[in-house]
């Protein structure tokens, strides 16, 4: 089971912000679009945003500036 404390919590966070960082980069978007775009994926594809995010900073995933909201690109 994964460590759901409130110390969790934080890496969790964590991640999501740099996620989100890596997005504005990737888009060329503020870091408020840059998360919306990063929450409308995980929402789309049925995912948690943790594992979106984790999977953006693992660079899994990419993020197309003229793709749609809730697609990206899985990394091979």
């Amino acid at each position: 089971m994964p460590d759901r404390s409130f110390e969790g919590l934080g890496a969790y966070r964590a991640e999501i912000d740099q996620a989100s960082g890596i997005l504005t980069v990737q888009l060329g978007v503020g870091i408020e679009e840059a998360f919306v775009r990063l929450r409308a994926h995980a929402y789309a594809q049925g995912r948690r945003l943790a594992d979106v995010a984790a999977d953006v900073v693992a660079h899994r995933l990419r993020f197309s500036p003229d793709a749609k909201p809730d697609q990206a690109e899985e990394e091979t």
